[in-house]
């Protein structure tokens, strides 16, 4: 299936233009570098503020209840206590049934936690095994 670009007026795959816009992926993305050329600071308080609403759609939490966090955990990891290096390393931590936040952790506990489907049976059973090691 075929669609034209409303800014370059080529025909393209359906593939390639970003659902529901009427122009395709490189004219959207070279429009995105341009912004960025010309105004990178702005640039840079976007992706903040956008950071910061999807901290609040996703956990229901503000970027300052996050900071609170940081501060209330001595800027480390739950889990290990190593130090975070940067809040782009800062996961938030919640639980996927009732969506409420358990706290903040680095990119490995993180990701411990969901392989192993946040199933504390198994991760008692990981804790033995390693004990027996």
């Amino acid at each position: 299936m075929l669609k034209t670009c409303k800014v370059c007026g080529a025909e393209k795959n359906i593939s390639d233009f970003y659902t529901g816009r009427r122009e395709c992926k490189d004219c959207k993305n070279a429009a995105a570098r341009k912004r960025y050329i010309d105004d990178p600071q702005t640039t840079q308080r976007n992706l903040i503020r956008m950071r910061e609403r999807a901290k609040e759609r996703r956990y229901g939490i503000t970027q300052e209840q996050f900071d609170q966090m940081i501060i209330n955990q001595n800027n480390k990891c739950k889990i290990c206590s190593i130090e975070f290096k940067g809040t782009k390393f800062t996961h938030i931590d919640h639980c996927h049934d009732s969506n409420i936040v358990r706290g903040l952790l680095c990119n490995n506990c993180n990701l411990a936690l969901g392989q192993f489907n946040d199933n504390t049976d198994i991760l008692d059973n990981a804790i033995k095994y390693l004990q027996k090691a």
